[in-house]
């Protein structure tokens, strides 16, 4: 990343992604303006692994588009300095959104320890990859690729040339697999399954042979699940959960807001300790006045990426406000405007851009809302601040109309959904 130097940069730089841990020129402090920590949170759960005797299994919780991302991204670069193995699964670049289970993700973390071992130059046992092409494989797998594979007496496929490389090869065919073709998907959970308490076995092994030669224990973080499909999220979190307090390292999960303030997952409770939970940035108070503190932190941190120069005159705090302290939003809505007023061949980003832009903007986010929740939305529009723990709030939570902010826990619509109804005041009639 550079700092932007014309408005085709901004529109680039400003496309909403978390910053990576490299990238920590840009990182901006935030969570004095959230909940009033004297310290960042990457820095909190950091210091949980890194003083912890026993394998921690943390539960991250907060907005999609809340930074999530980023504190973790920051926690792996800097437990990776420190010497930890870090495994990082990202569910926007490794998963099927739409069609996951736990599954999926246990082969994603096998083949991510093996990529680990390969980098860094550790040799795996023949038996522990031999046990593991074993536990992974199955009918399918011998039907797609048996021509690459020797078939062993048992049925079971066997990499031809032994060695870590081709083991990590194989496994990479069954991720692809899982994410691109349906028709081995499901077929290939089906089989799996008998074998699962081998593969986790094997995957323990391997945990800990890379925790030896590392001599840290391994981190497995698995993020971005706000991105994946609701019900798909909903059940790995509630039903199949279980699963993944049997992995021997510390495990870090993010949890989606709307998913961890639903009934159902009261269940979480059994298995992770108090989650960390990371506020939405606040940029308002619940009488709808300027809560200048997070305007500003926001502020800053849009700056070290673009030059006020760019900005006319109240364009920043606008987008700012009207993106309710979504750093996601934040980012999209200011690449938006700066798209805007570059068609319309302006070199600065002006006020004309942002209405147009902020108008659109409202529409797309306004129309996430299913009419079925329209009485709950109404009811906050009309000033209903209270949070209370029920399905049609989480919906919103869940497609971003609706935010919860730190203090005394109150809620409110997104600024820009508000800023529809405005606009549109017999939209509720339905």
């Amino acid at each position: 990343m550079i700092k932007a130097e014309s408005l085709k940069d901004i529109v680039n730089i400003f496309k909403p992604e978390a910053l990576k841990g490299e990238q920590e020129e840009y990182y901006q402090k935030t969570a004095g303006v959230r909940g009033g920590e004297s310290y960042e949170f990457h820095e909190g759960l950091l210091d949980i692994i890194d003083e912890s005797s026993v394998y921690e299994r943390l539960l991250v919780v907060g907005h999609g588009g809340c930074g999530k991302t980023t504190e973790l991204n920051m926690m792996g670069k800097k437990l990776s300095d420190k010497g930890y193995p870090v495994i990082h699964i990202q569910a926007e670049g490794d998963l099927d959104l739409y069609n996951f289970n736990y599954i999926d993700i246990f082969v994603l973390i096998v083949e991510k320890l093996a990529r680990y071992a390969k980098d860094n130059n550790y040799s795996v046992s023949e038996r522990l990859i031999s046990t593991f092409t074993k536990a992974l494989s199955t009918k399918v797998t011998i039907e797609h690729w048996s021509e690459e594979s020797e078939i062993g007496a048992d049925g079971s496929v066997y990499v031809s040339s032994p060695g870590i490389l081709r083991f990590l090869s194989f496994v990479a065919k069954i991720t692809a697999s899982l994410k691109h073709t349906s028709g081995f998907r499901e077929e290939y959970r089906n089989d799996i399954k008998p074998s699962m308490s081998d593969i986790i076995a094997s995957l323990n092994a391997l945990v800990k042979h890379l925790s030896d030669k590392a001599k840290h224990k391994t981190v497995v973080i698995i993020d971005g699940l706000e991105k994946c499909r609701h019900e798909a999220v909903r059940k790995l979190f509630v039903e199949d959960i279980s699963a993944f307090t049997e992995i021997q390292s510390h495990v870090v999960l993010s949890c989606p807001i709307s998913v961890y303030r639903s009934v159902d997952a009261a269940v979480l409770s059994g298995y992770f300790s108090s989650p960390v939970v990371i506020p939405m940035i606040k940029t308002h108070n619940i009488d709808g006045s300027r809560y200048s503190n997070g305007v500003d932190v926001i502020r800053e941190l849009l700056l070290k990426r673009a030059d006020e120069v760019f900005f006319e005159t109240d364009v920043l705090d606008t987008i700012i406000k009207k993106s309710g302290g979504s750093l996601r939003d934040t980012s999209r809505l200011l690449s938006r405007c700066a798209f805007e007023a570059k068609m319309r061949k302006r070199s600065t980003i002006d006020m004309d851009s942002v209405n147009f832009t902020m108008k659109k903007f409202a529409t797309d986010v306004f129309f996430r809302v299913n009419a079925r929740f329209y009485a709950r939305a109404k009811k906050i529009y009309d000033g209903d601040h209270v949070a209370r723990q029920d399905d049609e709030f989480n919906e919103l939570l869940y497609c971003g109309a609706a935010f919860e902010y730190n203090g005394d826990r109150w809620v409110d619509l997104h600024p820009l959904v508000r800023q529809y109804i405005d606009d549109h005041p017999g939209v509720f009639k339905v």
